[in-house]
């Protein structure tokens, strides 16, 4: 073949119906450029964890607020999904759940049609009930600061004096009161009254009560002293048997005369702390004593005697 009849084999390929050529060559370009890029991917992204709890039930482990999940799909698919837009995972618990792994799987993730759910972490949460309890229990008034000098607070009520509290049983067995936000009495010559609210540490437990709580703090200047004879001496968190000598001891304290000459002999507890005997084995042992229950105001001046003679013996 002549180079003459080559080129011209040449020119017939390339120029004729050129502009129909190109058309075809640009289409065959984007359709393989969309083809390469439409392959699957993957994305991550956060959904919310709703968990149901039954009735007169408490979830006390730790729940899960959200978990990571991840998507696989086409890229042209994942590019119109935003995956910020996760509808929460439903966690409907039931008693049988109690102290057990419940599994989340991914069928409980709603995605659009086209992509799947390939992982979920954790893909699991420890769930552990408890019957839900009720009771009733004191408040507590705090206060804090101090009264302008030659004053004290003579006493401190609280209105209402008891309030229900609701949460775990086994939280509620180890909560005997409930205190209020502290009232400041700092450089106060006066008595006054204000509206507080609870506090509760535990944040499983919750306070039910519709009215306000109010605190009153009575202030006043004199100041008395009294002792107490007499008081019986008692051994507590023990499991032995205990014989304590002396048997009573003698209790001085002060505060505004009107705290001090209301104060009942039976309520103010001598008491000695035998936590640690109570490891040991049974013997002698000697002791000094707390004194419980004095009101707010009144403070302990003297106790005598101090210190008392223990003996511990098996039961």
């Amino acid at each position: 073949m002549s180079s003459l009849s080559l080129r011209a084999v040449l020119r017939h390929i390339f120029v004729h119906n050129f502009s129909l050529k190109f058309i075809a060559a640009v289409l065959t370009l984007a359709l393989y450029i969309w083809v390469s890029e439409d392959r699957e991917t993957v994305v991550a992204s956060f959904a919310p964890v709703r968990i149901v709890v039954p009735e007169n039930q408490v979830l006390v482990s730790d729940p899960l607020d959200r978990v990571k999940v991840t998507i696989r799909g086409r890229w042209s698919d994942i590019n119109r999904f935003d995956p910020s837009n996760l509808e929460p995972i439903r966690l409907d618990l039931t008693p049988a759940d109690s102290d057990s792994i419940v599994t989340i799987s991914g069928n409980m993730v709603r995605v659009p049609p086209g992509l799947r759910v390939v992982s979920i972490e954790p893909s699991s949460m420890y769930v552990e009930l408890e019957p839900e309890a009720q009771r009733v229990v004191p408040i507590i008034p705090q206060t804090t600061g101090e009264p302008q000098s030659s004053y004290v607070v003579e006493g401190v009520d609280v209105t209402p004096g008891r309030v229900t509290i609701r949460g775990p049983r086994s939280r509620l067995e180890r909560i005997n009161s409930v205190q209020t936000e502290p009232v400041d009495v700092g450089n106060r010559s006066e008595s006054f009254e204000r509206n507080v609210q609870l506090r509760v540490e535990d944040g499983l437990v919750r306070v039910e009560y519709d009215s306000r709580i109010s605190v009153r703090v009575r202030i006043g200047s004199e100041l008395i002293t009294r002792t107490l004879d007499d008081v019986p001496i008692t051994g507590v968190n023990t499991s032995l048997d205990v014989n304590i000598s002396p048997a009573t001891t003698s209790v001085t304290v002060r505060g505004p005369r009107g705290l001090v000459e209301a104060l009942d002999p039976d309520v103010v507890r001598a008491e000695i702390d035998l936590s640690d005997e109570d490891r040991r084995p049974p013997g002698t042992f000697s002791k000094t004593v707390a004194i419980q229950n004095l009101p707010p105001g009144v403070e302990m001046t003297r106790v005598y005697p101090d210190r008392f003679r223990v003996i511990t013996t098996e039961r």
